[in-house]
C-alpha cells in the first residue's frame, strides 16, 4: 500500500520540477497607456513611464509567467494602429545607452525611446488591434517573469502596423497572470 502512494507523489514532485504544474491565475489591474504620435517612432521601442503591473507580484519560485487579457485601441482622431510588439522592463532606471528620455509634453507622456536591436530580450508578445474593439492577447517570456517577480512592469511598444496619434490610448483590461510551479 505504501508503494502505491509513493509513486503518485514522486510523479507530482518530478512534474513540479519540470515546471508542468499550473497555478491559479490572479487578476492584474487594468492599465491605460497614453500613446504618442508614432509617425517618427518607426522601428523604435517606446517605453511609457507607467507601471502596468503595479505591485502585482508572483512568488520567486514560480516560472513561465503568462498574462492574458484584452487590448483595446482607442482613437478619436483617426489613428490606424493595428499591430504592436510589446516589451517589458522591471524599471526604467537602468536602460542601455541606446535609449533616450523624452519628458512629458502637452501631446505625449514621458517616454524612453530605445533602438529595437537592443531590446530583443525584453520582448513578450504582439498585440493585434482593431480600433474600438477588445482583442485577446497573451504575453510571456523571461522578461515578463523578471518583471512579475519584482511586482513592477513598464511596457514598451514597437509600432509595426498603422499609426497612433497624440491622445490615442491603449487599454489593457481583464488581465490575469498565471505561472507554473
Amino acid at each position: 500500500m505504501m508503494r502505491s502512494v509513493a509513486l503518485p507523489l514522486t510523479a507530482a514532485f518530478l512534474l513540479a520540477g519540470c515546471g508542468l504544474i499550473p497555478t491559479p491565475s490572479v487578476d492584474i489591474q487594468d492599465s491605460v497607456q497614453e500613446l504618442p504620435d508614432s509617425s517618427a517612432l518607426g522601428g523604435k521601442v517606446v517605453y511609457l513611464d507607467q507601471d502596468a503591473l503595479k505591485d502585482n507580484r508572483v512568488p520567486s519560485v514560480l516560472q513561465q509567467v503568462t498574462v492574458r487579457g484584452d487590448a483595446t485601441y482607442l482613437s478619436t482622431s483617426g489613428g490606424t494602429l493595428s499591430r504592436v510588439e510589446l516589451f517589458v522592463r522591471p524599471d526604467l532606471t537602468s536602460l542601455p545607452g541606446t535609449c533616450r528620455e523624452y519628458p512629458a509634453s502637452l501631446v505625449a507622456p514621458r517616454m524612453f525611446v530605445c533602438e529595437a536591436d537592443g531590446e530583443k530580450a525584453q520582448s513578450v508578445g504582439t498585440l493585434n488591434l482593431t480600433r474600438g474593439q477588445g482583442v485577446a492577447f497573451t504575453l510571456s517570456g523571461a522578461a515578463l517573469d523578471t518583471a512579475a517577480k519584482g511586482g513592477r512592469g513598464y511596457f514598451g511598444l514597437r509600432f509595426t502596423e498603422g499609426r497612433s496619434l497624440s491622445f490615442d490610448t491603449l487599454k489593457l483590461t481583464n488581465m490575469k497572470a498565471s505561472a507554473r510551479l
